[in-house]
C-alpha cells in the first residue's frame, strides 16, 4: 500500500510538456533527497549523458504556465529557468548521483511513468486523438511540401526575371555606348527631305 502511495505522489509530479512526460529538477531532487543545485551540477558535469530527449530547459513562458496552472508558487523568486527530465533522464540522474536513496527511488519513478502511460493508453479517446494527430501531421507535411514547391517555383520565376532584367540592362548599355559614340564624334543625323515624297 505504501508503494502505491509513493507512486501516486510521483505521478502528481509528472507533467506533459512539449508532448513529453517530464519531471522538474526540483521535484526530482526532492525525491532523490539532494538539493536542486547539487542535482543540476551533477548533470552538468555529465552533460553528454543528457541529450535533449532526456532533459531540456523550460522557457520563461513554460515556467510561468506551470506556476499558474499547477499552483507552483512555492518556487519562490528563482531567476533560473528549471530543467525537466524525461523518464530516461530521471534514470540517468540516478546513475550520476550514485546514491542508495536515488537507486531505490528510481524504481518508483519508473513505475510512476509506466502507470501514467497506461492511463493515457487506456483512455477511450486515446485512439481517436492519436488518429487526429496523425492526420494533422500528414496534412502539415503536405502543406510544407506544397509551400516548398511554391517557393521553388517562385525562385525559378525570380531567376528568370533577373536574367531578363540583366539582358535588358546589357542592351540598354550597348545602346547608350553606341549613342555616346555618335555624340562624341559630333555626327548629326539629319532628316532626309526626300523621304515620303512620291
Amino acid at each position: 500500500m505504501q508503494n502505491n502511495n509513493q507512486i501516486q505522489i510521483i505521478e502528481s509530479k509528472i507533467f506533459t510538456i512539449r508532448g513529453q512526460q517530464v519531471m522538474l529538477d526540483r521535484d526530482l531532487a526532492e525525491l532523490y533527497q539532494v538539493e536542486t543545485k547539487v542535482l543540476n551540477r551533477a548533470v552538468k558535469r555529465n552533460i553528454l549523458s543528457f541529450p535533449e530527449d532526456f532533459m531540456f530547459q523550460l522557457t520563461k513562458k513554460e515556467t510561468e504556465n506551470l506556476r499558474c496552472h499547477f499552483g507552483t508558487a512555492s518556487w519562490g523568486g528563482s531567476r533560473t529557468l528549471p530543467f525537466v527530465f524525461t523518464e530516461h533522464g530521471c534514470i540517468q540522474v540516478c546513475t550520476v548521483l550514485k546514491s542508495l536513496v536515488a537507486r531505490k527511488m528510481s524504481v518508483f519513478i519508473v513505475r510512476a511513468f509506466v502507470a501514467m502511460k497506461n492511463q493515457i493508453f487506456s483512455n477511450p479517446n486515446y485512439e481517436l486523438l492519436k488518429e487526429q494527430i496523425l492526420r494533422i501531421q500528414a496534412e502539415t507535411k503536405l502543406i510544407n511540401a506544397e509551400m516548398l514547391a511554391l517557393k521553388k517555383d517562385h525562385t525559378i520565376d525570380l531567376n528568370v526575371q533577373n536574367m531578363e532584367i540583366n539582358d535588358l540592362n546589357e542592351k540598354v548599355t550597348e545602346l547608350l555606348t553606341e549613342f555616346n559614340k555618335f555624340r562624341d564624334s559630333s555626327i548629326i543625323i539629319k532628316k532626309d527631305n526626300g523621304i515620303g515624297k512620291g
